[in-house]
């Protein structure tokens, strides 16, 4: 594309179109990958969250089984039975001997199993809650992994084609040395930024690399897929004081406070723990040589002989552990909170950019590339100026395709602080 002809259309909407140009012809068939469609792939069929749902179902099974009294025990055997003297290993000789059948039960207080089981249902409450919270953490990181493989292939095409323009131009300059009407300093500088811009290139196709292995740790395959020219437009419309009243509601902080119930349950337990269990056991003695059969039944219970370094002690030390568990949320609080503070900070400053090169920057980058090119045109400037103008222009679209996409991430972690499904959703 001639250098001129772009000049007769400002230079943002020429280098947008030539972009869109680059990527429809170097992309593959396959569909374009979205931010929505890579959101998608990231929670679908995620091994992380369903180990979490998988951890949830087992607990819950658990919670069933500890309601439940223990089984029952059968006891078969013999008792005084002689083993020495003439006697030995005689039924009828003594009448002590015989063959005892029995059965036995352990009774836990039913307070304390349901206790126990509903310290086991919160458990799996929690890994509920976990899920859910994981789930919002992968989406905002698959999004950010996105924008990050979305800006680097931006500046990757960028630098892509100024070397293209920049090489077609050098071929120009070569043809006019043998006819004197370029110098050959001219060509040595022109190359001297070739080398710089490709050099930048280069470092712009790591970028790619990276963003793209960083993507794929969601995704795998579907990485490598094309991703979509389109940046999707996400804005937020909550107010300070609004955003800060949605943190509460966060995923995060209701995983915390599940961990606090879970805590308090552990002393509910540890204070129910201070009941006695009991049992019972029945046992029928078959005797020999016409003996009378015997019945025995007897009763056992716990005896608590050192409770306050027992029992108590456990109880205490479940308190301690809900006192910590409520520190940790609170920590948590304040962590999503200054998250909040950052992210509401990136955001503002990622429009006030936007606007001033919207404003002053593009536009006096374009003036003065066209100041240049009628300054080259009357033979009053060399070529190598234009292309400082040129260039100029460029890195000022370069760093503004950056602050674009700054600005979506800015929203995307917004979106996730604040639960705003619209932030992870395109044209929304």
């Amino acid at each position: 594309m001639d250098l001129f002809l772009l000049a007769k259309k400002p230079a943002y909407i020429n280098l947008f179109f030539s972009i869109l140009l680059f990527t429809a012809f170097s992309a593959s068939a396959e569909e374009p990958l979205t931010l929505a469609e890579t959101i998608k792939l990231a929670t679908e069929n995620q091994p992380l969250l369903q180990s979490l749902g998988d951890a949830a179902n087992s607990s819950r099974q658990a919670a069933i089984a500890e309601g439940q009294l223990p089984d029952p025990k059968i006891k078969i055997g013999i008792v005084n039975l002689p083993i020495t003297g003439s006697d030995a290993l005689r039924f009828s000789r003594d009448d002590q001997t015989a063959v005892n059948v029995g059965i036995s039960q352990d009774i836990i207080p039913l307070k304390k199993r349901e206790i126990a089981s509903k310290k086991i249902e919160a458990e799996a409450d929690q890994f509920h809650t976990e899920q859910v919270s994981t789930a919002r953490s992968i989406e905002r990181d698959v999004a950010l992994a996105w924008l990050d493989v979305f800006e680097a292939q931006r500046k990757f095409e960028l630098y892509q084609h100024i070397m293209d323009e920049m090489t077609a131009e050098r071929k120009v300059l070569v043809s006019r040395i043998s006819s004197s009407t370029s110098q050959t300093s001219e060509v040595l500088k022109l190359d001297s930024r070739l080398s710089v811009t490709n050099d930048k290139r280069l470092m712009a196709q790591r970028d790619v690399r990276k963003a793209r292995a960083d993507l794929a740790r969601w995704i795998g395959s579907a990485s490598l897929r094309p991703i979509s020219s389109e940046l999707p437009v996400m804005n937020n419309r909550l107010n300070h004081d609004a955003a800060l009243a949605e943190i509460e509601k966060h995923p995060l902080l209701q995983n915390a406070y599940q961990t606090e119930k879970v805590a308090q349950l552990d002393v509910d337990k540890a204070q129910a723990d201070t009941q006695r269990n009991w049992g019972w056991e029945a046992g029928y003695g078959k005797r020999f040589a016409d003996r009378s059969d015997m019945l025995s039944f007897q009763v056992s219970m716990d005896l608590q002989l050192n409770r306050a370094n027992r029992q108590d002690r456990r109880t205490a030390e479940k308190l301690v552990l809900v006192e910590k568990s409520h520190k940790l949320t609170e920590d948590k609080k304040r962590e999503l909170l200054t998250e909040l503070e950052n992210a509401l900070a990136d955001a503002e400053v990622a429009e006030a950019r936007e606007n001033e090169h919207l404003t002053r920057l593009i536009p006096n980058a374009e003036a003065l590339l066209k100041i240049a090119q009628a300054a080259y045109t009357s033979g009053k400037q060399s070529l190598g100026e234009v292309w400082d103008a040129r260039r100029s222009l460029i890195e000022i679209e370069i760093d503004h395709w950056a602050i674009l996409t700054d600005r979506q991430r800015a929203a995307v972690k917004i979106g996730y602080l604040v639960n705003d499904d619209r932030l992870f959703k395109e044209n929304q």
